[in-house]
């Protein structure tokens, strides 16, 4: 990119949308501010947040690129702040310079392009709204990409990934209910706090083998009204559960299940409830190989160092959409970036530059589609 003013233009797009900066679904400002400035282009608003901008090629067959636009929520000094401590200014900011960069050359696709900024991506909730309520946005797609900064430790500056393996992810809540009483007459109630231990015990013997990564773990135990001196008859617990693959997810989540079945059988004559249920599931990637030999080779063309694949515990719903439509090849663009602190620190920050590298390297990408 060689225009010094289309690159001051694109400093100041991302430092506007870091004045912005918003949580998930109420990301109205940052919808208002990209739709108008991106408003020589057919924008389709969503019934949310959020919208797609369409630029129409010679065939119907489409390439999608998709942008996260929600920030996170931090108290600092005794103050709420939302900060884009996940890159997703950055995200926003290479999306909407491609576009203005297209603009900039005249640039005619042979294919349909269309550039999603999706809302609630922190709340893995985003993609799944669009999948099912906004369903036009997908006609036609063949190619879906879409990018994340990486932490250092994954790329440095200089480096950008033709894949990220994100992981399978959720949060399981269960709760056990019994009959409290107080502490001094332990004989008269059943203690909730005893079973949910028990549980525990039996969730951390799950083995599903050495040669897979996974993960179930407690990160929250709660006695519901309980007193000091009475005992809980409600205690609810937290699980996070992670798998780096959808069939090994789907296999801890069958072993959890069998397991609190057998709990409640155990506990059949008693006066027990175990009730359980998952909330905020994001899929694990689904990498398609055709789409990443073709981000692969655009990064090499760009002279950057292409890593393969980066492997992550972390989730992104951006899954959600290729898990839906299995017929759409995907993959994601991992951005080496110089971070210091790492994502969702308040304290995160990057090398801003790779904005311009990561443009050209969809740019490039996009030549590569359309010949």
């Amino acid at each position: 990119m060689n225009s010094i003013a289309l690159k001051n233009e694109i400093n100041d797009i991302n430092t506007e949308l870091n004045t912005i900066a918003e949580v998930s679904w109420k990301e109205q400002n940052t919808t208002e501010y990209l739709s108008t400035y991106l408003k020589d282009f057919p924008i389709k608003r969503f019934n949310k947040t959020g919208f797609m901008l369409q630029i129409n090629g010679e065939s119907e067959s489409a390439i999608a690129f998709r942008t996260d636009i929600d920030a996170l929520p931090y108290r600092l000094n005794d103050q709420l702040k939302v900060l884009h401590a996940c890159g997703h200014d950055v995200h926003m900011t290479i999306l909407t310079g491609l576009i203005l960069k297209l603009k900039a050359l005249s640039y005619k696709p042979k294919h349909t392009l269309k550039f999603i900024f999706q809302p609630a991506e922190e709340l893995g909730e985003g993609a799944k709204y669009i999948v099912e309520e906004e369903q036009y946005v997908f006609n036609n797609v063949d190619y879906l990409f879409g990018m994340h900064v990486r932490p250092s430790n994954e790329l440095k500056k200089g480096q950008f990934s033709a894949s990220i393996q994100h992981g399978a992810s959720g949060t399981i809540y269960m709760d056990v209910i019994t009959k409290a009483g107080h502490a001094g007459r332990p004989w008269e109630s059943i203690n909730s706090i005893d079973i949910v231990m028990d549980i525990y015990e039996q969730i951390k013997r799950i083995n599903m083998g050495s040669n897979r990564n996974y993960s179930i773990k407690m990160t929250k135990i709660n006695t519901m009204n309980g007193q000091d001196n009475s005992i809980p008859g409600h205690v609810r617990v937290t699980f996070d559960i992670r798998a780096n693959f959808n069939d090994t997810m789907d296999e801890l989540i069958a072993a959890f299940n069998k397991m609190i079945e057998d709990s409640r059988v155990q506990y059949i004559d008693e006066d027990v409830t175990i009730h359980t249920e998952i909330d905020g599931y994001t899929v694990a990637a689904e990498i398609d190989m055709d789409a990443k030999e073709k981000l692969k080779n655009a990064i090499v063309k760009q002279g950057f160092e292409c890593v393969d694949t980066i492997y992550t515990p972390g989730a992104e719903d951006f899954h959600n959409y290729t898990y839906a439509m299995p017929n759409i090849k995907s993959t994601m663009l991992g951005i080496g970036c110089n971070m210091e602190h790492g994502l969702h620190h308040p304290e995160m920050n990057l090398d801003k530059t790779v904005i311009f590298d990561a443009i050209e390297i969809f740019y490039e990408l996009l030549q590569e589609i359309d010949n």
